[in-house]
C-alpha cells in the first residue's frame, strides 16, 4: 500500500490520534518490513476507540501481533 494510502488511513478522527499516527506513519511505514506494513495497516484499519484504548488507556490491544506497533508508537515522540 502507497504511503499517502496509509496517512489518509491514519485519520481517524481524533486529533490526537491522527496526529500521533500519521507522523509515525510518515516516519517509520517507509522503512519497515512488508510483513510489519500489513500489521500495521491491520492494526490502524481498528476502530478509532479501540486504537485510542491501547495508545491511552493502556487496554492491551485484541491481537497479539499489534504489541510490537502499539509499543513503537507509545515510545514514540
Amino acid at each position: 500500500m502507497r504511503l499517502s494510502e496509509v496517512i489518509w488511513k491514519c485519520r481517524k478522527g481524533i486529533r490526537e490520534v491522527d496526529i500521533l499516527l500519521s507522523r509515525y506513519t510518515e516516519k517509520f511505514y517507509p522503512h519497515l518490513s512488508e510483513e510489519d506494513k500489513k500489521i500495521y495497516v491491520e492494526f490502524i484499519d481498528q476502530d478509532t476507540y479501540a486504537i485510542l484504548d491501547v495508545l491511552v488507556n493502556d487496554k492491551k490491544p485484541e491481537n497479539e501481533k499489534f504489541i510490537k506497533i502499539v509499543e513503537a508508537l507509545k515510545s514514540f515522540n
